[in-house]
């Protein structure tokens, strides 16, 4: 008797590891809202999620990335503005300097401002930047890394300055040509045209990768999350468990301890 009394208490101590190895696993991810908390909750699961999490997270770092250019952009635009409105001035003021009914001191005065104007097109240009990277003083561009796999998307970098723009030594003193003033206007316009195109191409990257990395992270969360009504049901499933093999194996015992006192009896 006492062998079979061992069977059922080694029988009962192994339901009891189960159920309490159970309520240990639903309690962990109640408690953390996942499901996939270890690698023995799921090995293949979790290697997919954590897979999942770093392509949601490139997309992501991306996006910030595409942002900062679009800023960028949009500092570059301002210069670029500023540039068109000065020689826009320039212009109007050459035109005036031609009449022939203009003196020499008129022209000087003319002159003074054409070159507060060209100063203004300098200080545009050198102003405008993004963290201490100039984007109006040398052509070029800057590569923007626009997800986790590296995929770049570049940001165009124009020289804008009164003498990339040949109108440094601009001087209405002097015989000289409407055609440089204008040739300098449709490189701003050109520049600001490109730039922006390339400001509805980062928009369109990067919402993208708001649409991708939130898909992803859908994925992601379907295979980690938990049920948290479904966890809290087996968590109060498993007390009532426990709670009636504790209730059966004190049965059980009472039921042993009967039958040996009525065979000494």
């Amino acid at each position: 008797m006492s062998g079979v009394g061992g069977i059922g208490a080694n029988r009962y101590n192994y339901n009891q590891y189960q159920v309490q190895n159970d309520q240990n696993k639903h309690m962990r991810n109640a408690s953390s809202g996942k499901k996939l908390n270890q690698a023995s909750d799921g090995a293949a699961e979790m290697a997919i999620a954590k897979k999942l999490a770093k392509a949601a997270k490139g997309f992501e770092v991306g996006r910030q990335n595409l942002q900062a250019g679009r800023s960028a952009l949009y500092i570059a635009d301002g210069g670029m503005e500023g540039a068109n409105d000065y020689l826009q001035r320039i212009r109007e003021l050459s035109i005036r300097a031609n009449n022939g009914l203009m003196g020499k001191e008129d022209k000087q005065a003319i002159q003074a401002e054409v070159d507060q104007m060209k100063e203004g097109i300098d200080d545009a240009a050198y102003q405008a930047k993004y963290n201490e990277k100039s984007l109006l003083t040398e052509d070029g561009s800057v590569s923007l890394v626009s997800d986790g796999e590296g995929t770049t998307m570049s940001v165009a970098q124009n020289a804008l300055t009164s003498d990339s723009l040949g109108v440094k030594s601009f001087n209405v003193l002097d015989n000289f040509d409407l055609d440089s003033i204008d040739t300098a206007m449709e490189k701003v316009s050109s520049a600001r045209s490109m730039a922006g195109a390339q400001t509805n191409t980062i928009d369109y990257a990067s919402g993208y990768n708001a649409i991708a990395a939130e898909n992803i992270t859908s994925s992601q969360s379907v295979l980690e999350d938990a049920d948290m009504a479904e966890e809290i049901m087996n968590v109060s499933k498993n007390k009532t468990l426990t709670a009636a093999q504790i209730m059966m194996q004190k049965r059980q015992e009472e039921d042993e301890q009967t039958k040996n006192a009525a065979l000494f009896a």
